[in-house]
C-alpha cells in the first residue's frame, strides 16, 4: 500500500517471536497427539534403559553445560520390552525438564536399575523441588506450575512422558527429594 507505514524492527521482532512460539505449540500438540496414539503404532523389542538414558544424556549434555549444570549417571542394565524411539523420547523429556528447572551450578542425576520385577529410570535434580500442591499436576497437558514462567515451554513434555509411559504399561511419578530437588 503506497504511503503505508513500514513496520519497525521491534514490531517485526515481536511478530517473529510470536510465530516461533506458535510453531512450537503446534509442534508440541503434534507430539502429544502422536504420544496418545503411540499404543497403536509402537514396535516392541528388547530395550536397555541404560543405553537409552546414556544416549539422552549425551544429547542434552551441551544444554546442561551451557547452563553450568552437571549431569551424573549411574546406569545399570535394565531391560524392558518397548519401542526404543518412544522410550528415548521419555528419557529426553524427563532429563530436559530436570535441566530446565535446575539452577545454574546444580546437579541432575540419571539412574537406571532393576527393582523386584521393574526396570526403573530415575531422573532427579537438586533444584528447588515442586511445590506440594503442584505435584499432582505435573503430568497434565499445558500445566506449567508456579515456576513455569522461569523457563520456556508449553507444558506438553511431561504429558507426553505420561502418555508414552502408559502406552508401555508403565507408570511415572513425580516427588520431591528429602534433601531438596525433585
Amino acid at each position: 500500500i503506497a504511503g503505508a507505514d513500514q513496520p519497525t524492527p521491534e514490531v517485526l521482532g515481536s511478530l517473529h517471536d510470536e510465530v516461533t512460539r506458535l510453531r512450537r505449540i503446534v509442534g508440541d500438540l503434534a507430539t502429544l497427539a502422536a504420544a496418545e496414539a503411540a499404543g497403536l503404532r509402537m514396535t516392541s523389542a528388547p530395550v536397555d534403559l541404560a543405553t537409552v538414558a546414556s544416549a539422552a544424556v549425551d544429547l542434552l549434555r551441551p544444554l546442561a553445560d551451557d547452563r553450568m549444570i552437571t549431569i551424573e549417571t549411574s546406569l545399570a542394565e535394565a531391560l524392558i520390552l518397548g519401542d526404543a524411539n518412544r522410550i528415548q523420547q521419555i528419557a529426553v523429556n524427563l532429563i530436559a525438564n530436570a535441566v530446565k528447572f535446575t539452577p545454574s551450578g546444580g546437579l541432575v542425576s540419571v539412574t537406571t536399575m532393576v527393582s523386584t520385577s521393574q526396570a526403573i529410570l530415575e531422573v532427579a535434580d537438586n533444584g528447588p523441588g515442586i511445590p506440594d500442591g503442584e505435584l499432582g499436576h505435573v503430568f497434565e497437558r499445558f500445566w506449567r506450575g508456579s515456576n513455569g514462567e522461569k523457563a520456556s515451554g508449553t507444558g506438553i513434555g511431561l504429558a507426553v512422558v505420561k502418555e508414552l509411559t502408559t502406552a508401555h504399561q508403565g507408570s511415572v511419578v513425580a516427588e520431591n527429594r528429602a534433601g531438596g530437588g525433585a
